[in-house]
């Protein structure tokens, strides 16, 4: 499903005491084994630990969030600065999910894409997170645009 929308910055957030153990990092600089560590935990697929590198490097926004050293939650935007971002590869280790550290993650990248005052931010969500992704003001496109892939062979 593909879900987009203009974000609107919310206020009002609550800080939960669980979280009060988790760094919040904004640096693209995250340790390509760590991602790949969180991806496989959630059973995303492998990807090499160089394009990781190369894909947070060309990434418009990357956070990271971390509990003694491990990291437990991630995601990032690509984007043109100017009319369109797209947010990827949303994840939080499965032993932290539910406790605020998705919610934690998304208002970060969010808060940063703000500072580019992008029109347009799109995500492909995967089946049952709508209202996850729906609390931050993402929706289906009311116009019925859908997403298309092309994947290289």
């Amino acid at each position: 499903m593909v879900l987009s929308g203009i974000w609107k910055k919310q206020d009002g957030s609550k800080d939960d005491d669980v979280l009060k153990n988790i760094r919040i990092s904004h640096d693209k600089c995250v340790p390509p084994r760590d991602v790949q560590e969180l991806c496989a935990s959630v059973g995303w697929s492998r990807r090499e630990p160089v394009l990781i590198s190369r894909a947070l490097l060309n990434s418009l926004a990357v956070v990271s969030a971390w509990e003694n050293g491990v990291l437990v939650g991630f995601a990032r935007a690509t984007g043109d600065h100017v009319f369109n971002a797209t947010v990827w590869d949303v994840a939080v280790r499965p032993s932290h999910q539910r406790k605020g550290i998705g919610r934690l993650v998304m208002g970060e990248l969010l808060k940063e894409l703000d500072q580019y005052e992008i029109p347009l931010v799109t995500l492909y969500a995967d089946p049952g997170t709508d209202s996850f992704y729906r609390r931050f003001g993402f929706s289906t496109d009311p116009s019925g645009v859908r997403g298309m892939f092309r994947e290289r062979m």
